[in-house]
């Protein structure tokens, strides 16, 4: 269940933030450098490079169409995620830009799993539309496309940092509020029984 306003009841458990917590960033960092590695190994085993590059090469507008794709994915990734708060929630999102993050924020109070959807869509998303091109135009087009695809990936680090971390707290009820680059987790406050 989502709510606009945070429901009695609830104590603070946690936060993510990937501007102020360094221990967070440097995690966010090494994941989204090991999201760049390993998809560059997978792609070296999957088709040779030398198709890719006479392709671009040889258009003009292959390095343009290439720029474009990168530049139009930050945007893409971000309306994904507010599409899906606003699905969720009924609240328009806002969108903004604190370097080195772009962000889709709400005020709306997400549980667990609708915060785990929203923080998945953009890579799932994607990856699926890119991996369906891949699959459907030429050989040549492979590493254009798969180079947005680590894009998508190496892009998301935060995202599934984040999924990664609200598996792990312990708690039922787990609200999240994702303001852009500041989360904040509040848990059901024990009963006197000890029970939620």
């Amino acid at each position: 269940m989502n709510y606009k306003t945070l429901p009695p009841g609830y104590v603070y458990a946690g936060n993510l933030d990937f501007m102020r917590n360094r221990r967070q960033m440097k995690a966010v960092v090494i994941l989204s450098l090991a999201l760049v590695v390993a998809p560059i190994i997978v792609g070296l085993l999957c088709a040779p490079l030398g198709p890719g590059w006479r392709l671009l090469a040889s258009r003009w507008y292959g390095w343009l169409l290439l720029a474009a794709a990168f530049f139009l994915y930050i945007p893409l990734h971000e309306l994904t995620h507010g599409l899906v708060m606003f699905l969720l929630s009924g609240v328009p999102p806002r969108y903004g830009l604190k370097l080195p993050y772009a962000y889709a924020g709400s005020d709306v109070w997400f549980d667990r799993r609708s915060h785990i959807i929203t923080a998945l869509a953009p890579v799932v998303v994607w990856g699926v539309a890119l991996q369906v091109a891949i699959a459907v135009l030429p050989g040549e087009w492979f590493w254009p496309l798969w180079a947005v695809q680590i894009s998508n990936l190496s892009g998301s680090a935060g995202d599934l940092y984040t999924v990664w971390a609200l598996m792990r707290m312990e708690g039922d009820g787990l609200l999240i509020q994702d303001t852009g680059v500041r989360m904040r987790v509040m848990k059901k406050k024990p009963t006197e029984d000890g029970n939620p």
